[in-house]
C-alpha cells in the first residue's frame, strides 16, 4: 500500500505561502489539513491607500498589519484560489481509487495498538523547536527511527514509517541503519507520516553490523543545528538534514509548521561542503591502500 498524504505530484497551490516550496503541497495538507480540493480557499491581502501611493501613515506604521482594520485609509483584496490537479484524467482516477482505501485502511487502525516493524533506513535525533514568549529552544526528545520498507499487521508500505524511542529505549537495542526490527505501538498520523507512538515489546530481528545512534552525537547534533530558512531538495535528501515540529506555546494548535534543521551548523545550501565531502570519503574507502 502506498501512503497517499505523502504525494507531492498530484496538486500544486500558487498560494504565496507555498512559494518557497516551488509551490509544492502534500496531498495530506490539501485533502486533510486544509480540506481545499476542488473548492478552494479564501484570503485577504492587507492595502493602504496612502502606503500604495507612496504617502506617510498616519500613526508612521510601514506596513499594513491587524493594528490598520479600523483605519479609514485600510483597504483590502478578496482572493479565492484553487489548487490545481497536475494528474490527467485517468491518473486523478487511479489516485481518487488508492485515496479512498487508504482512508478505509486508516479507519480501521489509526490509533489502536498494532504490530509494526521493518528495515531502519534513517535513525536521527529527535529535535522539536519550540517558541514561548519570543525564546526559542532546540529540545531533544530521544530519537525518530525510520523504516523503510516498512509494514503494519499484514498491509506492506512502499513509504517511509517513523516511530520515536526514547534515550533508554536506544540504550537497550542500540538500533542502526539496516537493522530489521518488530515492535507494538498505536498508530498515528502526523500531518501524512505515519507513526507508532509509544512503542514497546521491540525486538531485532536482525543485525546490519553498522554503528548504533549514540546519545552524546544527537546532544552535539542538537548544539550545532541551525536552522535553513528555504527547504533545499539537496538539503531535504541530505542524511545531515531534518525536519523539526515547531511548537508555539500557548496558541489553540501546539503543532502548527515544520523547519528545515542542518545538523552540520551550515545556514546556506550554496556554502555546504559535506555532500562532496562525503563522497571524497567513500572514494578513498572504495580504492583503499595499493
Amino acid at each position: 500500500m502506498r501512503n497517499c498524504y505523502k504525494r507531492e505530484d498530484v496538486f500544486v497551490c500558487r498560494h504565496d505561502a507555498h512559494r518557497r516550496f516551488d509551490h509544492r503541497v502534500s496531498a495530506y495538507h490539501v485533502l486533510r489539513e486544509k480540506r481545499c480540493y476542488p473548492s478552494g480557499c479564501v484570503s485577504f491581502i492587507w492595502k493602504c491607500k496612502r502606503l500604495d501611493k507612496g504617502g506617510r501613515c498616519p500613526k508612521g506604521y510601514r506596513h499594513v498589519g491587524s493594528n490598520c482594520t479600523q483605519c479609514r485609509f485600510y483597504d483590502e483584496e478578496k482572493v479565492h484560489r484553487r489548487p490545481e490537479m497536475l494528474l490527467d484524467a485517468a491518473g486523478q482516477r487511479q489516485f481518487e481509487r488508492e485515496w479512498e482505501d487508504f482512508e478505509a485502511w486508516l479507519e480501521d487502525h489509526l490509533g489502536h495498538a498494532v504490530t509494526l516493524g521493518g528495515e531502519i533506513s534513517d535513525v536521527r535525533p529527535h529535535l522539536v523547536k519550540r517558541r514561548d514568549a519570543g525564546r526559542t529552544s532546540i529540545f531533544l526528545r530521544g530519537f525518530l527511527v525510520r523504516l523503510l520498507p516498512a509494514y503494519v499487521e499484514l498491509t506492506g508500505f512502499d513509504d517511509a514509517l517513523y516511530v520515536g524511542i526514547s534515550r533508554a529505549q536506544q540504550g537497550r537495542h542500540r538500533l542502526a541503519v539496516g537493522d530489521r526490527i518488530e515492535l507494538e505501538g498505536r498508530l498515528k498520523l502526523d500531518r501524512g507520516r505515519l507513526v507508532g507512538a509509544d512503542p514497546r515489546r521491540m525486538r531485532v530481528e536482525l543485525r546490519a553490523g553498522q554503528p548504533a545512534a549514540a546519545w552524546d552525537r544527537a546532544l552535539l547534533d542538537r548544539v550545532g543545528a541551525v536552522t535553513l530558512e528555504d527547504q533545499a531538495e539537496r538539503c531535504l535528501r541530505c542524511e545531515r538534514g531534518v525536519l523539526v515540529d515547531v511548537e508555539d506555546v500557548g496558541r489553540p494548535r501546539a503543532v502548527r509548521r515544520r523547519e528545515l534543521l542542518c545538523l552540520e551548523g551550515i545556514g546556506r545550501p550554496q556554502d555546504c561542503p559535506f555532500e562532496a565531502l562525503r563522497e571524497m570519503r567513500q572514494g578513498v574507502t572504495t580504492i583503499g591502500p595499493q
